[in-house]
């Protein structure tokens, strides 16, 4: 140990500052040295593939652990406040508090994380930043305190509402959240979406929770499955394995997933299994077609889709009875589908956003209707028509 830690150590022992069986001690050289960022050689990362910055590497693991006091040392030179604030910020609130001890004069500071980039040191040749303990309640950048949140709200003296609650109850909670998070990504909202996946990552911890108190499983054993599970892969990843494009990556994953079910005795009947039954019916078409499509079950040419589309509008012009119609019209929205996965269409995705633009022409429309003096229901079809037009209009030159 340096002489110039045992003297910093030996000041704040002094002043009540550290606890050294429960305290972790960085040299501040070594925590500030930014992680390494791996060099592409194959695969340029996600924001330079879409064009949207450059890739920055995150700290992880996270170097402190906040829920232990930390000391921090070096030579007063190594001290880059400025970052080693940025540092502190990405999971200690800015109110707090902090002590910094300096040497040889055994001088301390006192101060709040928020002040810490804009501090003027004096005079020192060594100096300790000490950084408490963060209590769980205010570790609200970090999933212990979601994990504190819930299991209190499951728990003794929890809340009565939630206590009754069961994983069926909550089943439509579930999906209600996973659609707003998508509405908020077809709107392309960043900030309700950071608070919607906020709410579907509620429903995984709170359904977590549930299976912990009853025994079936845990939060880290989800966390612990997902993970392990997307190792495995991607071997072209976390492996050897080379692949030469996307659809080599596509046709491993299915062969990895088949792996995956013989390790645990199962196997699927047919190349369609694993569409999950509640899946909306347009996305589950366009899921079965791929699937299909994936097996060998496929056209040879684009054109040849566009004359099933065809076809099948065509029967459904001819069909007379209910139940002919309504089996044509099913036939018909498949075809579309199969058409879609051909255009590299996602269908669901397509057709959530015709009925946001449906809504937003149709309100002009009403608008327009509005300032006639009139309801829709007494207009005539030329001036809805007319006005529906204009709303089109509106909308695709915003």
């Amino acid at each position: 140990m340096s002489a110039a830690l045992t003297a910093l150590l030996n000041a704040a022992l002094a002043r009540g500052l550290i606890a050294p069986a429960a305290m972790q001690v960085w040299a501040v050289e070594r925590l500030l040295q930014p992680p390494v960022a791996p060099v592409a050689t194959k695969v340029a990362p996600w924001v330079e593939q879409q064009g949207v910055g450059s890739y920055h590497p995150p700290r992880v693991p996270y170097p402190l652990a906040p829920h232990a006091l930390a000391l921090l040392w070096g030579e007063a030179a190594a001290f880059d406040l400025p970052a080693l604030a940025s540092l502190l910020l990405e999971r200690y609130p800015p109110h707090h508090p902090l002590t910094l001890v300096l040497e040889p004069d055994e001088r301390v500071v006192p101060l709040v994380l928020a002040e810490l980039a804009t501090t003027v040191l004096p005079p020192a040749s060594a100096l300790a930043l000490i950084v408490p303990a963060l209590a769980i309640e205010d570790d609200r950048r970090g999933l212990d305190r979601l994990r504190w949140v819930i299991t209190r709200l499951l728990g003794p003296d929890g809340c009565p509402w939630d206590v009754r609650q069961t994983h069926q109850t909550l089943r439509n909670a579930l999906l209600e959240e996973v659609y707003e998070a998508l509405e908020a990504l077809d709107a392309g909202d960043m900030a309700l979406l950071r608070e919607e996946l906020g709410d579907v990552l509620l429903q995984v911890a709170v359904h977590s929770e549930m299976a912990r108190q009853a025994g079936h499983f845990s939060l880290e054993d989800v966390v612990q499955h997902i993970a392990d599970k997307l190792v495995f892969r991607h071997p072209h990843v976390f492996g050897t394995t080379d692949v030469a494009d996307a659809g080599q990556v596509l046709r491993n994953w299915d062969s990895l997933k088949a792996q995956e079910l013989a390790a645990k005795g199962k196997t699927r009947a047919s190349a369609l299994d694993g569409v999950p039954a509640a899946l909306p019916a347009l996305a589950a078409a366009q899921a079965l077609a791929r699937k299909a499509i994936r097996a060998g079950f496929t056209w040879e040419t684009i054109d040849q889709v566009w004359a099933k589309v065809a076809e099948e509008l065509a029967e459904l012009r001819e069909a007379s009875e209910p139940a002919a119609q309504m089996a044509e019209t099913g036939d018909l929205l498949f075809a579309i589908a199969t058409l879609a996965h051909w255009l590299h269409i996602d269908a669901e995705t397509a057709l959530r956003e015709a009925n946001a633009r449906y809504k937003r022409r149709f309100q002009v429309v009403e608008q327009m209707a509005a300032e006639s003096g009139r309801e829709l229901r007494n207009c005539t079809l030329a001036e809805m028509m007319a006005w529906w037009a204009a709303a089109k209009a509106r909308s695709d030159g915003q």
